[in-house]
């Protein structure tokens, strides 16, 4: 299935340079290959204070020693979750400061990361998704794109097809483009909810 959001395995303990996750195999230009080694840093002090990053730091095949090279960080947000994909490739979620949509929080329970949290980070998040709900006009869009497109699927069994990044059904449009396996991921489970209901 194209439109999908696959499931993955959250990375907990790695914390600075010595705790970090690291790979022995990584391409470092064109030809040469190097370690690399992955950790969420969470500020101590300062305005970002509580903040978390994704940090990523490569050695250097260029040298002699292989020393590590300067470490590389993402930008700062409330939570940064570090994750393995299908194919054992590392990458990071952020939860942001601006506060949590309809969509980021739909591709964080996809990925499974919700129930691989901790309590604290939990009720947290909890807070955050409440906070967010105050406004509600994007939450309902979200339902009604599902819904809509959980229609369309449940009729043709085939996924939307938008174009320039926009769907269109009877009775309304929206831009879907980067978050289109959101929705169709969202809406298929919705489905599969229902026919286990309705069979």
């Amino acid at each position: 299935m194209t439109n999908s959001i696959e499931r993955v395995r959250v990375l907990t303990g790695h914390t600075s340079p010595e705790t970090a996750y690291e790979v022995d195999d990584y391409p470092y230009g064109f030809r040469l290959r190097c370690r690399i080694r992955y950790w969420v840093e969470t500020a101590t002090k300062g305005a970002k204070k509580g903040r978390q990053r994704f940090m990523s730091q490569t050695t250097n095949p260029k040298v002699d020693g292989e020393p590590w090279n300067k470490p590389k960080g993402s930008t700062y947000d409330l939570m940064t979750f570090m994750y393995l994909d299908d194919q054992d490739h590392v990458h990071h979620f952020g939860v942001s400061e601006y506060g949590v949509t309809p969509e980021s929080d739909a591709r964080l329970r996809l990925r499974g990361i919700y129930e691989q949290m901790t309590d604290e980070q939990r009720t947290f998040y909890d807070t955050l998704v409440k906070l967010s709900r105050k406004y509600a006009e994007p939450w309902e869009h979200f339902g009604q794109i599902v819904a809509a497109m959980g229609e369309h699927i449940w009729a043709t069994d085939k996924d939307p097809e938008p174009v320039n990044g926009i769907w269109e059904w009877p009775g309304g449009r929206a831009h879907v483009g980067y978050d289109l396996a959101v929705y169709v991921t969202t809406a298929r489970n919705l489905i599969g909810t229902s026919r286990k209901h309705n069979p």
